[in-house]
């Protein structure tokens, strides 16, 4: 068996960097993708165009869990304003808030789930043309 080192150091840094870090930044990664891909949703080499002709329901199913992530932010700053003004608590806007800026953590985890079927459908056609 060959003998490795192993940097302690690089290793806790690197586990706090994916405990600590990445929840914290990915909410906002995913808000940026979804904003991306409506905008380039018309583009030829984008899924919606390559597979809505034979996958019309699917394609759009997807599309609205990219518009459910982009409305979460305004109507989660709702949500969180009129949290606060009925409870009269600083407490509650900041729950509210904190459940609003991870809510796209769960709509993007059913997106991805949804998306590996239909990135599947768009490289077997790709694979197919060749």
């Amino acid at each position: 068996m060959e003998q490795t080192n192993i940097n302690v150091g690089k290793v806790i840094l690197k586990a706090l960097e994916l405990i600590i870090i990445k929840p914290l930044t990915l909410p906002y990664k995913i808000y940026k993708n979804a904003l991306v891909a409506l905008s380039n949703s018309d583009s030829e080499d984008s899924e919606e165009t390559n597979l809505s002709g034979e996958f019309p329901l699917y394609v759009w199913l997807v599309s609205i869990f990219s518009a459910l992530i982009v409305a979460v932010y305004p109507l989660g700053a709702l949500f969180a304003i009129f949290t606060a003004i009925t409870t009269k608590s600083f407490m509650g806007l900041i729950t509210a808030l904190i459940m609003v800026y991870f809510a796209p953590l769960a709509l993007g985890l059913y997106k991805e789930l949804l998306l590996i079927t239909l990135k599947s459908l768009n490289y077997l056609k790709i694979i197919s043309k060749k």
